[in-house]
């Protein structure tokens, strides 16, 4: 998978995104922090690129639709140590395939996964 990892994004979970061999371009590395949600995904879609994020706003579908780019990853698990936040994902994202993030919005949650197709 091609992703877009959003500042916000826990080190720990790009590191662990790395160790599985997808490729991450990390707003963080490219010197990009503070760049708007909006150049996210205009990013992302130029690129087809999966945006994996902290940040609730890319689940708003009308303003970010997920068949534009490769798909939006929000991992909502809040309030929660770093480790704690990285066991959680890495269980819950090992029963994620392509097929179901490309062009999908997946909201990632200490409750599970929620997959909201995009119908392309």
């Amino acid at each position: 998978m091609r992703l877009f990892a959003d500042e916000n994004l826990f080190e720990p979970i790009i590191t662990h995104l790395r160790s599985l061999s997808h490729y991450v371009l990390s707003i963080r590395d490219e010197g990009l922090s503070g760049i708007s949600d909006d150049e996210i995904y205009k990013r992302a879609c130029r690129e087809n690129l999966v945006i994996i994020t902290m940040d609730r706003d890319f689940a708003r579908t009308f303003r970010f639709p997920p068949e534009n780019c490769g798909g939006i990853i929000v991992v909502k698990i809040y309030k929660r140590t770093v480790e704690e936040t990285l066991a959680i994902f890495k269980k819950i994202f090992s029963a994620l395939t392509d097929q179901n993030v490309m062009h999908n919005l997946v909201i990632v949650s200490p409750e599970g996964v929620r997959i909201r197709r995009s119908g392309t």
